[in-house]
């Protein structure tokens, strides 16, 4: 286990990743899943006008047994989605732990996390307003766990932030403590 903790930082823009990759991931999930049931509502206008003829094709099974898989397959994003999410959340309490760096680079990483507040902002809004289009409405609304932090996200962001700021913290006050910065 040590071995896989040696020479791994944290990031000062962690909250940024994180923002950027869970709207991608929100958006990229939902288009799928979205697509799914489009093609998949196409499919069945389309085969209920099919004329079986002689072959006695039942073309609803077909089609259930090969591209409805694919619809359930989909329908996991939901809460693969939020599992993602709440393991990169875990990954910056993580990345927080492992920074060694010198105190005086906290007081930047506070203004960072100020600005990433500030942008989250605009990005729950902008998610706010694709996941109310009528016509994608009833896609989103599926990602129950995802949409609440989303809705919520500068408050997620302060939160996970701060947080990461104490353990961060406290890691180099320990190091400090043991003479890591030459305080001897």
């Amino acid at each position: 286990m040590k071995s896989l903790m040696n020479n791994k930082r944290g990031q000062f823009t962690d909250l940024f990743v994180f923002m950027i990759f869970t709207i991608i991931l929100l958006f990229v999930s939902g288009l799928f899943i979205y697509m799914g049931l489009t093609v998949n509502d196409q499919l069945d206008d389309s085969f209920s006008n099919q004329d079986i003829g002689s072959d006695d094709v039942n073309y609803t099974e077909v089609k259930d047994a090969t591209f409805g898989q694919v619809n359930v397959a989909y329908s996991s994003l939901y809460w693969i989605a939020i599992l993602l999410i709440v393991a990169m959340i875990i990954s910056i309490f993580i990345g927080s732990y492992m920074v060694t760096t010198r105190p005086i680079f906290f007081v930047p990483y506070i203004f960072i996390v100020i600005i990433a507040i500030v942008v989250s902002v605009g990005m729950s809004n902008a998610y706010q307003d694709v996941v109310e289009n009528p016509e994608l409405a009833e896609t989103f609304a599926n990602f129950i766990g995802a949409n609440f932090i989303m809705y919520n996200l500068p408050m997620w962001i302060a939160i996970i932030g701060f947080v990461g700021g104490i353990i961060m913290f406290v890691r180099m006050k320990s190091q400090e403590v043991g003479g890591q910065y030459g305080y001897q």
